[in-house]
Parts: C-alpha cells; structure tokens; sequence
C-alpha cells in the first residue's frame, strides 16, 4: 500500500470520526436565546460542515474560531473545541493549544474534560505518547460516550507508542464495540493496523489465550509488507482466523489500497469445464476470451482459467488469490456462488450467478446471471404498457419456478397490475390440458352444467365451454420451448388464442436456429407468443453480428447456447467498471442487455422484447405491442 492512498482512505475516515464528533458536541450545546449571535449562526455552521466534509480542516478551524468569537456561554466553548480539533487535524498543534486555552476559560465540567482528551490528543501528536496517557488516567471513568470514543482512541494509539500492543489492541477493540457504520469501525481497525507500524520493538506471540488479541497480533507482522507477499500472507492468515473483525473489513480495505492500475494484470476464470455443465462452461470462456483479445488496450492483462469441476469452487477461488489474482470472475453454479462467498473480501469478484441469500452480499463481490428475474421484469413492464391490468401464469413446481413467479408478480402489481391466478406445473408434463382448463376456469364451466343436468334429471346439450374473461395476460416461465409449445395448442383449443402471452427467454431456442442455414421458419407453433431475450439475438448490433459469425464460424460443432458466449463477452466487458468502482453510477450496453449494478450488487439487464411472426422472432419496441383496448379481449374498457 503506497502512502498516498493511505492517507486519502485514512483522510475519509478522519473525516467521518471529525463529524460524528460535530454532531454529537452539536447536540449537547444548550444556547438560550440570550445567547444566540446577531449573524447567521446557522449559514456559518453550514459552511463549517462543508468543510470537514472535503477535508479542509485549516478553514473549519478558522470557521469554528469565528463562530466562538461572535458566541458565549456553552456555545462558544464548544466551538473553540471543534477549532481545536481540526486545527491539529491539519498538523498546527500551537494552534490547538491556543484553542484550548481559550475554552478552558468558563467551561463547564464536561467541556472540561472534552478539552482534557483534546489535549492527550495534542501530546500523541507532538510525540509524548506517555504524557498523554498520563492525561487520561486523570479523568474519570464515566464519561459521555462520545467522550469515551475519543479517550479511547487517544489511549490506544499511545499505547502502541509505548510498547504495549497487547494492552492497545484490547483498548481499541473495546472501543469497536461502541461503533455502528462500517467506516467508523474500519478506522478503528486502521488504529491497530498502524498501531503496529508504531511500535519501538516487534509485537509478541499469539500467547494471550484471547482469539481476538491473538488474531490481531499475527497481523503485526505483516504491517511491513506489501504486493505479492502481503496478499498470500493475509490470505494464510485469513484461513485461521476466519471470524476475526479484520476479516471483514480491515482486509479487504488493505489489498484495495493496493490496486495502482485502471484494469486488473492477473484475471482469474473459474468455469466447470470438465462437468455436465462443459457445453455453457466453454462458451462463457470464448466469449471471454474473445473480448479479451478485442480489447487491445488490456494485454498486459493475463488470464488463467481454473476449472471448478476438477479442484472445486472454494479451492479453486482460493487457490486464484494465492496465485496473485486482481480480479475474479467465477463460479458459475449458483451453489458454488454460495460457498465461495465465505472466501470472498479479499479480490474483486464477479459470480456468474446469483446467491440464493441477499443477506450474504458484501462490497466487491458482484454477481452476473442471465436471470430470468430480469426477462419477468422487463415482460411486466411491457404488458402494463400496453394496457394489460390482470395476468395469470403458467410456472414450474419448483423453487425457482415459484421465485420467478413472486418476481413477476412483484414487478407487475408495483406498476398497477394483478396476479389472478397461477398454475405450478411438473417439469417434463407433456399435457397441458388440465392446466390449461383450470385457470381460465373452464373446469367449473363443465360442472355448472353437470349439475344443472342432474337437477333437472333430463338430458342437457352442452354448448362450447365459456373461458374466464377478467384476464388481459397470460405469463410463462419455461426452461426449454415444449411447454410453450403445449400451452399454445391448449389456449386455442379453449378459445384464449387472442389472449396476449409473455414467456421468458428459453422458449426460444436460439442455439438451433443461429446455427441452422436452412432459412426454414421454425417456430409457427408460437406464434404471436411474446419474449424477452438478449439484444444480441433481437436486435444485434454490428459488434453482435460478427460476434454471431464467429460462433456459427467456429463453434457450430458445439451446438451451444450462444447467450452464454455474449454472457462471456459481457463478463470481460463489466470487468473494468468494477475493477475500479467508485460508487457512481454506469451503464453498459452489451450483448446480454442494458447492464447497470444494483444496491446489492447483482449487476441487472434491461431487456429488448420480440414476437413470434410466421416462425420467426420479430423484435418489438413499445409502439409495437397493441394495446389491451384494440384487442377487444376483455370488454371491462
């Protein structure tokens, strides 16, 4: 880690403590009206936040000085305490101390000893670690806790000062205990991992019999390395101290403070090569590393490939930090994403799946599916453009059929809609008949007149069954084109052929038809059938349409997928915004849809849509889909 990026992460973090103390001396000023000053005390406070806030500490202190001087009472001490504060944080210690002399004048007890942690602050600063410890011992133990934060903070540093590393590590880990946001505890972690620079002779062993001591002491070694050495020995000590704090944020902040460059120089690339996956497996890596060689600017970069089948997902995760991995894309299985995530912190990471917990999310551990979550968002929005208020839905009896269906129905009911009814059906059913009957209720249709008939004990004629007609939509999760296909002959069979379907991207099987040169249509069964899909396949661009003819070129033997192929290219692609994330915002037009990064890093795909027209996907935009009105379908309009 070079000094400058150390002093900007340490800079952002001083400044979050800086104003976490503003608040808090804020909230315990009592200004009666008698005191208040004839300017603009509240302008002038603004302008003194703003300050702290970009790290001009020099002219917080000058702002914080004339707020004292046009003050009294409790206010002014306070604000000479805030002017002394960021005075030493800018290095002019004199300055402070002036400071302080004015505001020992009229304090209160607790202004008192507020200025008696500023000035064992002070004495750490002008490198008299022990007077300043000497200074704390003085004040009581039941301090306000803000108060007691600070005390801490001082005490723990000049321990390390001192030479006692056992005694501040326990000092600064019991102040962690009273920090709730996560960049106030990472400066605090940051206290003990420079403690460590700081001390006049090495830390001893692990011997305490405390795991939490005992952890951060095996750290101190390696708070004199750097690159290579630092990374494999973090993750050495990672592997025993796997619940450590540090583990969740101290280190993961260290190996980021390391990155000097725009663009990782080693990738790591974990697919199942050599599982039942291969096909998808070997795809996602041409397309990789397709991009890669496209990308001219990036050949310093080097990519080593790990297959997940052979070593396993955590190892080989594991075993792509050791060899010296900037940037991990991988694994693919979304059970592996699960497990890998106990291992992650440490290097930039891009799943190429979805975890099933949210709750396991953590920064620089992004993930990338080709998720029909995003298909059921993007048909939603689309029927609710065209009119549609009410849908069904057709899904498989499965967990994910059911998550797929929840994620539909959310996505269409926060935009106005309603989920009537939906249907689980098994994977692999064949008939679609029952299915079919039962939610456009043509099943109770039969019944009413059953029982008409034996009320009336005769013989009753029994005219075409009468569908339900309160439904705009229909919605189908498949995972292959036959259910699709079955549904259809089913919906024409009972009379709802004019009600407008919406499946998700795998009822169109894009592998036989890219890689078919026979120009037949194929797909007449699904016709008027509506999907999302990937813009490299409805509405390729010229990048997607040599990519396209590279896959026919050299990959027809395979057969594949080729949205896994784009799906690789995109990885490749997305690598350089996360690489160096800042927290601002992007998008990326790529040829698995519109990518963006969500709160919980799930990067997320804005989808084109296309219809089946005389067996062939014709793709669609919003002017294309006729409105639920022009159809006639419900009457309710």
């Amino acid at each position: 880690m070079n000094g400058s990026q150390f002093t900007s992460a340490f800079a952002r973090a001083a400044r979050t403590l800086a104003l976490v103390s503003l608040i808090a001396f804020a909230a315990c000023t009592s200004v009666t009206p008698t005191e208040r000053p004839s300017f603009d005390v509240a302008a002038l406070e603004q302008r003194a936040r703003a300050a702290v806030d970009s790290g001009n500490f020099a002219a917080a202190a000058d702002l914080f000085t004339e707020l004292a001087a046009s003050s009294s009472g409790t206010a002014r001490i306070d604000y000479l305490l805030q002017a002394a504060r960021f005075a030493a944080d800018y290095g002019d210690t004199a300055l402070a101390r002036r400071r302080l002399a004015e505001a020992r004048n009229g304090a209160s007890v607790a202004q008192q000893r507020a200025i008696a942690v500023a000035g064992a602050r002070l004495d750490l600063a002008e490198g008299r670690p022990q007077a300043a410890l000497d200074a704390l011992a003085a004040l009581p133990q039941a301090l306000p806790e803000q108060l007691q934060r600070d005390a801490a903070a001082v005490r723990g540093q000049a321990l390390f000062r001192v030479g006692r590393p056992v005694d501040a590590i326990r000092v600064l880990i019991e102040r962690e205990v009273w920090l709730t946001d996560a960049e106030s505890i990472l400066a605090n972690q940051r206290m003990i991992w420079e403690g460590f620079r700081a001390l006049p002779a090495p830390a001893p062993a692990p011997t305490t019999g405390d795991v939490v001591v005992d952890g951060w002491l095996a750290l101190a070694p390696l708070a004199g390395t750097a690159g290579a050495d630092l990374r494999r020995s973090l993750l050495a000590w990672r592997q025993t101290y796997t619940t450590h704090p540090a583990a969740a944020g101290l280190l993961a902040d260290l190996l980021a403070a390391q990155r000097s460059t725009a663009f990782p120089r080693q990738i790591a690339l974990l697919l199942p090569l050599s599982s039942a996956q291969r096909a998808f497996a070997l795809a996602i890596r041409d397309g990789f590393m397709t991009a890669h060689l496209k990308h001219a600017g990036n050949a310093a970069a080097n990519v080593r490939v790990y297959d997940t089948a052979r070593l396993g997902g955590t190892e080989a995760y594991l075993q792509a930090q050791l060899d010296g991995a900037d940037f991990i894309v991988g694994p693919l299985a979304r059970g592996e994403v699960d497990r890998v995530i106990a291992q992650a912190g440490f290097v930039p990471t891009l799943a190429l799946n979805y975890a099933t917990n949210d709750a396991t999310l953590l920064r620089g551990f992004y993930q990338f599916a080709l998720a029909p979550e995003d298909e059921a968002r993007a048909i939603a929005a689309a029927a609710i453009a065209a009119g549609a208020e009410t849908a069904v839905a057709f899904v498989p009896s499965t967990q994910r059929g059911y998550e797929i269906r929840d994620n539909f129905r959310a996505a269409f009911e926060q935009a106005g809609g309603t989920l009537l009814d939906w249907y689980g059906y098994e994977p692999g059913l064949r008939d679609f008949s029952q299915p079919t009957a039962a939610i456009l209720n043509v099943t109770r249709s039969r019944q009413r007149y059953q029982r008409l008939a034996a009320n009336l004990g005769v013989a009753v004629q029994f005219p075409e069954a009468r569908r339900r007609q309160d439904v705009d939509m229909i919605f189908v999760f498949a995972d292959e084109p036959t259910p699709a296909r079955l549904l259809a002959s089913q919906l024409k069979f009972y009379g709802a052929g004019d009600i407008p379907v919406y499946a998700t991207a795998l009822v169109y099987d894009a592998a036989a038809r890219v890689f078919d040169t026979s120009g037949q249509a194929r797909d007449s069964d699904l016709n008027g059938f509506i999907f999302a899909d990937t813009p490299a396949l409805l509405t390729p661009d010229a990048t997607a349409r040599d990519l396209l003819d590279d896959v026919r070129s050299f990959w027809a033997q395979r057969g594949v997928d080729p949205r896994f192929y784009g799906m690789g290219y995109d990885a490749y692609g997305l690598i350089e915004f996360l690489y160096a994330n800042d927290g601002a915002p992007w998008t990326m037009r790529g040829l698995s849809g519109d990518l963006s990064l969500d709160e919980q890093g799930r990067v997320r795909r804005v989808l084109p849509l296309a219809q089946f027209r005389n067996g062939r996907p014709v793709a669609l935009d919003a002017s294309s889909l006729p409105p639920i009105d022009a159809r006639g379908l419900t009457g309710r309009r």
